[in-house]
Formats: C-alpha cells, sequence, structure tokens
C-alpha cells in the first residue's frame, strides 16, 4: 500500500507484473562443493508471462519493448516514459548467460557492433529482433528513417541476408540446390535426369571398378543413351566401367558447365533469392505484430484480430456480456425442462493453456479472457498431429490448436468470469474455428477440421 499510494503508480504496476509472471523470480540453490547459495537458471514460464502482461496492458498500462541498451533480466518502471520496460529474462529463447553478455558488453550503437561483441545463435538473435531490441539502435533507426522503412523489417532482412549462406559463385557442385530450386531450364532436362542417375549409381552399385546396371539402370541407359554406352555382362550381371562411365557423365556435364559460365550473374541472383526467402520464410514469417506475440508474449503494436469485421461474422465482447448465462428457451425431455443457453462468439489470440483443467487463455482486442472446453473437445484440438513419410521419418503436419500465437474463434457462454465454449444441435456454428487469415478488409478465413492423415 505504501508503494501504491507514495510512488508512482508505475512501480506498484511492475512489482504485480512479476509477482504475477512469477517466472522470472530468482532462485537459489547452495553449491555443494563450496557450500556457496547460487542462482539458478531458472526456465521461465511462458504462460504465466503471457496472461500476467495481457491482463495488465487491458487496465490500459503501457509495457514497452525490449531494449538491447536498457533492458535487464526482469520488467522495471520507466518512470520517464510512464511505462514498463519489458525484461529480456521474459524473451522466447533467451536465457541468463545471454542476457549477462549482453548487459556486460553495453552500449550497442548499431546491430554489426552488438552481432561482434555478442556472437549469439540464430534462435536468440530471431527473438531479440522480434522483440524489437534494436529497433533503438543510431545506425539502425536513421537507415530506417531514410529508407521509409520499418527497423525491424529492415534489420531481420539485414541478418537474414547475412546468415543466409549466400553464394558468392556457382558451380558444378551447387547443381542438386539449382535442381531442388527448380532453376535449370528446360533444355537440360537430360542432364539433370544424368546426374540424378549418376547419384543412384554411386549411392549403392558399386563392385570394384564398375557399376552394377539392375533393370532400373539398363531402362535408363537405353531411354538416354539407346544403347550407345559400353556395357558388358558378366555372369548374366550388366555392368559399365567406373572410368568409361565417369568420361560420359563430365562430357554432359560439360554443357551444365557452359550453362552456367553463360548466364552466372543472372542464376546467381535468383539462387540467393531463394535462399533468402526460405530462411525468411523459416524465421520471419507474418507481421510484426505476429512476431510481437511469439516473442514477447503479447502485441506492442496493433492486435492481429483488430481490423475483423465483428458485425459481419458476429463477434460480441466478452466484458459486456451477462456474467451468467441467458436462457434462450428450455428443451423438454423425460419430463424435465433443460435451458438452452444464448450462445455468443468471440475471437482471440491464444496466449497460454492449461492441460489439466481444459481451459485456454485468449488475448482479444479488450482484455484477457478465459475459455473452458469439456475434456473431450479440448484433447481433440490440443494434440498435435503427424504422419510418417515416405522415407519412413515421422513428420508434424499441424500443431495444436492451443499453442501460444494461435488465432480462434469460439462459440459459447459467459459464465462469471470464464468462457464456456458451447454449440447446440441448431447453434449455426461449431464450437471452435482457427482463424488462418485476415485480409485488409477485415474478412477471416477459418478452418473447423484437423488435418486427416493417412494412417
Amino acid at each position: 500500500m505504501f508503494i501504491a499510494t507514495r510512488w508512482n503508480p508505475i512501480y506498484w504496476n511492475t512489482a504485480c507484473l512479476i509477482v504475477n509472471s512469477a517466472s522470472l523470480e530468482d532462485e537459489y540453490d547452495v553449491d555443494i562443493d563450496t557450500e556457496e547459495v547460487v542462482k539458478k537458471d531458472k526456465s521461465s514460464d511462458y504462460a504465466k508471462i503471457a496472461k500476467a502482461l495481457g491482463e495488465i496492458i487491458s487496465r490500459g498500462i503501457k509495457v514497452s519493448l525490449v531494449d538491447i541498451n536498457k533492458s535487464n533480466f526482469s520488467f522495471e518502471p520507466d518512470v520517464e516514459n510512464n511505462q514498463i520496460l519489458f525484461g529480456m529474462k521474459a524473451l522466447n529463447g533467451i536465457g541468463t548467460n545471454v542476457i549477462e553478455e549482453i548487459i556486460e558488453n553495453r552500449p550497442y550503437h548499431s546491430l554489426n557492433e552488438f552481432i561482434f561483441k555478442c556472437p549469439l545463435n540464430k534462435t536468440a538473435m530471431i527473438s531479440l529482433i522480434k522483440s524489437g531490441a534494436f529497433d533503438q539502435l543510431e545506425v539502425e533507426s536513421e537507415w530506417a528513417k531514410e529508407l521509409g522503412i520499418e527497423p525491424r523489417y529492415l534489420i531481420m532482412s539485414y541478418y537474414l541476408n547475412k546468415t543466409s549462406d549466400l553464394k558468392k559463385k556457382l558451380t558444378l557442385s551447387n547443381l542438386n540446390g539449382l535442381i531442388q530450386k527448380e532453376l535449370l531450364p528446360e533444355d537440360l532436362d537430360r542432364q539433370e535426369k544424368i546426374f540424378r542417375f549418376n547419384k543412384y549409381l554411386k549411392s549403392d552399385k558399386t563392385v570394384r571398378s564398375y557399376y552394377i546396371l539392375n533393370d532400373i539402370g539398363l531402362s535408363f541407359c537405353n531411354k538416354y543413351f539407346e544403347g550407345d554406352l559400353p556395357i558388358e555382362v558378366i555372369n548374366g550381371v550388366a555392368i559399365i566401367d567406373k572410368n568409361k562411365w565417369d568420361k560420359i557423365y563430365k562430357k554432359e556435364m560439360d554443357k551444365v558447365r557452359e550453362w552456367l559460365t553463360k548466364n552466372q550473374q543472372e542464376i546467381l541472383k535468383q539462387y540467393n533469392e531463394i535462399l533468402f526467402l526460405e530462411n525468411w520464410n523459416k524465421y520471419a514469417k507474418g507481421s510484426i505484430s505476429a512476431w510481437e506475440m511469439e516473442s514477447l508474449c503479447f502485441y506492442y503494436n496493433e492486435h492481429e484480430l483488430a481490423n475483423v469485421n465483428v458485425k459481419k461474422y458476429g463477434i460480441d465482447d466478452f466484458f459486456l456480456m451477462p456474467e451468467q448465462p441467458v436462457v434462450d428457451y428450455f428443451f423438454k425431455r423425460n419430463g424435465k425442462q433443460i435451458p438452452i443457453y444464448k450462445t455468443y462468439k468471440i475471437i482471440g489470440t491464444v496466449i497460454s493453456k492449461n492441460d489439466t483443467r481444459s481451459s485456454v487463455s485468449i488475448l482479444t482486442t479488450k482484455g484477457v479472457v478465459n475459455v473452458k472446453f469439456t475434456k473431450e473437445y479440448f484433447a481433440m484440438f490440443n494434440r498435435q498431429i503427424s504422419e510418417v513419410q515416405d522415407d519412413g521419418v515421422r513428420k508434424v503436419r499441424e500443431k495444436g490448436w492451443f499453442t501460444r500465437g494461435t488465432k480462434i474463434m469460439v462459440t459459447g457462454f459467459r459464465r462469471e468470469d470464464t468462457f464456456v465454449a458451447k454449440s447446440y444441435a441448431n447453434t449455426p456454428t461449431h464450437q471452435l474455428y482457427k482463424i488462418v487469415d485476415v485480409d485488409k478488409d477485415g474478412n477471416i478465413s477459418i478452418i473447423h477440421e484437423r488435418y486427416k492423415t493417412n494412417e
């Protein structure tokens, strides 16, 4: 009470955020050898952090982005700007050792200076960039102003360009990559097939100084060489001398080398652009707001669902709903009057889940709402779906719908501080939809069914 009444309210709000997020509190242990008390590197509970942030922001309290030159371990009061300074320990993928290294090497004036002083792994760097940690750096902020570009997009582009293993020159050793990226012209289709066949021969068709040609190999040779190859048959097995084949292969590949020499700059540019875009789609896909939810567990900028046409889709504000379910009508069954409640629809971004209680917390444009599902319904949409591919490797096809950052639409009704997911036989919508996309006109793309495997 003393803090709340005698100090700037930002101190009290910061204290509340630290306590409610819990995971930022220090833990200590005793070293067995030295008997000294040492701080433990406690992992962050991002679910608690996300919920605590959502609740405090819902009350109109401003929380800043990460600042690489100012942010420390925990949340701290920024009285000058009347906001709470984001603590780096709450960042996704940032551990204690990384934070200590960042603080020890301050100040930083540019991204290159930071990379030189703190050569972090890509996961940590991507998280820092998405959190806006470098937005205020002198060099990058001035550069962004001159180009009229959002600083974070510029910084992310620069970093990925620097770490995408872009090629300076393309040679025959890059042929496999060129084929995968579909950059070979049609007139080199024959050479592509021969390149693949050569890999096939060298994989497991080698006996001493010969390549064995089974039915597949013979069929290929007849199709592309029309029998014009020095093939021998020994004990009923077709073979070809390695040296002779290598000369034929080299002659075919000379045509690829000639094409690369003639079109080097054009192909090199296309190849590097594809490499960059692959990295961008892997690490940086989505809007600035999506980046913030992923790294910070809250939206500093506009909510991803802020522009949804709520009238068109009949979206309601949870905080304006009656606190108890409203009976729409009664259904008579076995002589009993069963109440059918009026249902509403809400949309929001998942920030945390509770598997035990079969519930999720979503951040709507108005604040945090706890949503309760039945145990069976929750389990159906919570599980991750994977299947075995042709090569025998199991691959994830769809993550559970209750992972942080997933945008959902739920049908149900309010009961005190909880939104109970519910739909009846005559309800025109399902209980749950996943929001896949929101276009510039506020229209949403939604799905209801999970990915279906062949298993």
